[in-house]
This record gives C-alpha cells, structure tokens and sequence, in this order.
C-alpha cells in the first residue's frame, strides 16, 4: 500500500512544530502528471527492451518500501524528523 500520511517534525532550541502531511492529497495532485508522462516512459521501456509490468512491479515496490520510513537530520540546534506512515 503506497503511504497516505507523513508527520514532520521542526524543532529548534526552545520550540517545535509538527506538522501533518495527507501524502494521498499529493498523490491526487501528480495524477495528471503521471497520465502525461505514460507515453514518454512507454517508449523509454521499449527503447530499453525493459518490460513494462516488471517496471510497474518495481516503482510499486518502491512506494511500498516507503511505509514506516524514518528520516532524522540533526545539525547544532534544528533538527528535521520525518515519519512516513
């Protein structure tokens, strides 16, 4: 299942703010995107001789693998925490 929901958390030295992101609102968004590009990856594939449903199979994986994903950046103080749900 691609992921819906990303939580972002911006702290400095005396504040943070959490922020959440509805990821699902974003994919709608790159729809159209997505719908434009179809021709131009199709022919990439066929140029490659890559087949089109491993293709599929693999940038679904990809998103999948993207579920529970934790990013954390520290410098001297700020901090960045990104939780993907």
């Amino acid at each position: 299942m691609i992921p819906l929901i990303a939580l972002m958390e911006l702290g400095g030295k005396h504040h943070s703010i959490r922020l959440w992101l509805p990821l699902f609102l974003v994919w709608l968004l790159m729809l159209p995107l997505a719908v434009l590009m179809l021709p131009f990856a199709l022919l990439a594939m066929l140029l490659a001789r890559i087949q089109p449903w491993t293709a599929l199979r693999a940038f679904s994986d990809v998103l999948s693998g993207l579920c529970g994903m934790q990013l954390e950046i520290q410098i001297p103080g700020r901090s960045v925490l990104v939780h993907i749900y």
